[in-house]
């Protein structure tokens, strides 16, 4: 019973180092920080975003507060941000990426269901000088999102600027691109230490297994 509770504290121990729990790196990814005022409101600045048109237009789905030609819902929350507020614009955030690890980027992405033409949005994302996508990211104008997700990405120094480049519709440049669910999350590389634990576990569990063999 002692080598089994010995053997189950050295194995859970390597498995929960070596499992370090993903740690969330994007600040207000879900735009829920910045309250808006209404419906819609424009915001100047917003909390861990840049724009390139210092205008952050914040929305609500058209179910949960917005209007009529907004999504229904958020994909997260009740808010996301609408990057073509007064034309086509990019954001973008700077994520600390000083953990060594594979690094993950997800969001959801949509057009705007009145826009004219019912042109679709289009958006290029970028990690650091990556681009991520390697053709246009499309948004339907049906009022669903489209979720996205990029894994075993690397960084090559302490921090990573993550931006979404809207680039359409052009032919009506302050409708669409929405953004919204916009996560980092890095999956730790284990320690040294942390391989030798586990190794020792298995060790036990060979030489328990002979034992009891020969028992």
């Amino acid at each position: 019973m002692k080598f089994t509770a010995l053997l189950g504290g050295l194995f859970a121990a390597a498995m929960l180092v070596s499992g370090a729990a993903r740690a969330e790196l994007v600040t207000n990814g879900s735009f829920e920080v910045n309250k808006t005022s209404g419906s819609w409101q424009q915001f100047s600045a917003i909390n861990g975003w840049t724009s390139s048109s210092n205008v952050f237009e914040i929305q609500k789905g058209a179910k949960q507060g917005g209007v009529a030609g907004f999504n229904p819902y958020a994909a997260n929350g009740r808010q996301y941000l609408e990057l073509n507020s007064t034309g086509l614009s990019s954001v973008w955030q700077m994520i600390d990426t000083s953990a060594a690890g594979l690094y993950s980027v997800s969001f959801a992405f949509s057009g705007r269901p009145d826009t004219a033409g019912g042109a679709n949005s289009a958006m290029n994302v970028y990690w650091g000088d990556t681009k991520l996508n390697d053709s246009l990211l499309m948004g339907g104008t049906n009022g669903q999102w489209s979720f996205f997700s990029i894994t075993d990405l690397v960084a090559t120094s302490a921090l990573t600027q993550l931006r979404f480049e809207s680039v359409g519709p052009t032919s009506a440049p302050t409708y669409g691109s929405y953004l919204d669910a916009v996560s980092v999350e890095v999956t730790p590389v284990p320690e040294p230490e942390t391989y030798a634990l586990f190794l020792l576990g298995l060790a036990v569990v060979g030489f328990t297994t002979r034992r009891n063999k020969q028992a």
